[in-house]
């Protein structure tokens, strides 16, 4: 399963329903990894599409999104 969204469209999703995120440029198909589930094999990936011009940090502005208290460990550099 995959799923891809907006940046601006993240905010009902929940970490625990994906394995990997990647983030991608605007209208395109490939991403950066960005997280990655420890010891799970990534069959539930999102997709996250930035807008054209994006403002300031997107990687934080997503880790704040799905992970506001900063639980999880899979988040790469």
């Amino acid at each position: 399963m995959f799923i891809k969204a907006e940046l601006a469209n993240i905010g009902g999703f929940e970490l625990a329903s994906f394995d990997v995120i990647y983030i991608c440029r605007h209208c395109s198909a490939l991403g950066t990894l960005i997280f990655r589930r420890c010891h799970a094999s990534p069959r539930r990936a999102l997709f996250i599409e930035l807008p054209l011009h994006p403002a300031g940090s997107s990687v934080e502005r997503i880790r704040e999104a799905l992970d506001p208290r900063q639980l999880q460990d899979g988040w790469l550099p």
